[in-house]
C-alpha cells in the first residue's frame, strides 16, 4: 500500500467551511474514481479530518494510479458543483446532528475557492512554518443549528450463513468492501453518516458485521436493508480481481494489517496468520459472500 499524508494548515476561513472543504474533496475525488471505472470500494483508505481550520487527509491507495488522481483532485481549483456542496452539507447535517442553512451562496463559494487555492499551494508546509491566513470579517455564509431530535440512530447488519474457517476468514478480510458497496449504493446521495466503528461479529452458524448510521428521520432508512441487499446479490466483483490480489498482498507485507490475526483470533479462536487470511481474499470467495449475504436494519 502507498501511505500518505495531505495536509494545509489555518486555511482561510472558518472551521465549519474547512470542514465542508475536506468532504467536498473526498466526494469529487470518489466521483473521479467512478469515471475512471472503479469502485470506492477497492481502492484503500481515504480519511479526513478538519481541527480548527486546518484540513488533513491521510491515505493509504493500493495503486500508485489512485494517489495521482488524488493529487490531481487537491490540485483542482475548479469551483465545486452546487449539487456536490448540497449532497455533502447533507452529510455534514447527520455527521453533527443539525441543520446546516447556505445563507450566503456566493460567499461560501468565494471561501471554498480560498480553501482549494491555499490548500493546492501549502498543503506541503510543514507546522512551524505555516503561514497565518487571513480569515473572512463578513458573516459567516452557513449557519449550523444543532437539532438531535430531526435525527435516528440505526444499525445496518451484513450477515453470512457459512461458519467454515475458510469463509469465517474471507468475510474478515473483505467485509470492508460489503459496507463500502453499501454506501455506494444507498447513502451516497442521503442525509446519512456514520457514527460507530463497524463490529466484526463470528458465531457458531455464520458472521456477522454492523454498522450503525445516523440519518435524519425524513430518509426512509427502513428500505436500506433490501435495498442493500438486492443490489451486493447482483454487484460482480470479478473487474476488480487485481484490486483484490493488491488487498491479499497488504495482508502479508504491510503494516496496517499487522494486527489482524490478532483480532480474528480474539473474534473467532482460529489461530490464523496474515498469509492464511491473504487466502481467503478471491474474487470466487467474495462471489459466494455476496450471493448468500442477509442484509437486516434496525433502529438503535
Amino acid at each position: 500500500m502507498i501511505h500518505k499524508l495531505y495536509s494545509a494548515y489555518d486555511l482561510p476561513a472558518d472551521h465549519d467551511i474547512c470542514h465542508l472543504f475536506e468532504h467536498l474533496v473526498i466526494r469529487r475525488f470518489l466521483r473521479m474514481v467512478e469515471k475512471s471505472g472503479n469502485e470506492r470500494a477497492f481502492i484503500g483508505e481515504l480519511h479526513g479530518t478538519t481541527s480548527e481550520s486546518s484540513v488533513f487527509f491521510d491515505v493509504a491507495f493500493f495503486a500508485r494510479e489512485s494517489i495521482t488522481l488524488f493529487e490531481k483532485v487537491i490540485a483542482d481549483v475548479k469551483p465545486f458543483d452546487l449539487s456536490m456542496i448540497r449532497e455533502s452539507v447533507a452529510h455534514i447535517e447527520a455527521e453533527m446532528k443539525s441543520s446546516i442553512i447556505i445563507w450566503d451562496e456566493k460567499e461560501l463559494r468565494k471561501q471554498l475557492a480560498r480553501c482549494q487555492k491555499d490548500f493546492a499551494d501549502r498543503r506541503s508546509i510543514k507546522p512551524k512554518k505555516a503561514i497565518k491566513a487571513i480569515k473572512s470579517t463578513k458573516n459567516p455564509p452557513l449557519e449550523i443549528d444543532y437539532q438531535p431530535e430531526d435525527f435516528i440512530d440505526f444499525t445496518l447488519t451484513i450477515e453470512i450463513s457459512d461458519a467454515s474457517d475458510q469463509a469465517t476468514a474471507a468475510f474478515f478480510c473483505m467485509y470492508p468492501i460489503l459496507l463500502d458497496l453499501v454506501c455506494s449504493a444507498c447513502f451516497d446521495l442521503a442525509p446519512v453518516y456514520p457514527s460507530t466503528r463497524d463490529e466484526f461479529t463470528a458465531y457458531h452458524d455464520g458472521n456477522s458485521v454492523s454498522q450503525t448510521y445516523t440519518v435524519k428521520k425524513s430518509f426512509d432508512w427502513q428500505n436500506a436493508g433490501k435495498a442493500a441487499q438486492n443490489y451486493l446479490r447482483t454487484f460482480d466483483p470479478a473487474p476488480h480481481a487485481s484490486r483484490l490480489n493488491d488487498l491479499a498482498e497488504a495482508f502479508t507485507t504491510d503494516p496496517f494489517y499487522n494486527s489482524a490475526p490478532i483480532y480474528f483470533y480474539q473474534k473467532t479462536a482460529t489461530p490464523f496468520t496474515k498469509e492464511d487470511l491473504a487466502k481467503s481474499i478471491t474474487v470466487a470467495n467474495l462471489q459466494v459472500i455476496l450471493q448468500q449475504v442477509v442484509v437486516n436494519v434496525s433502529a438503535k
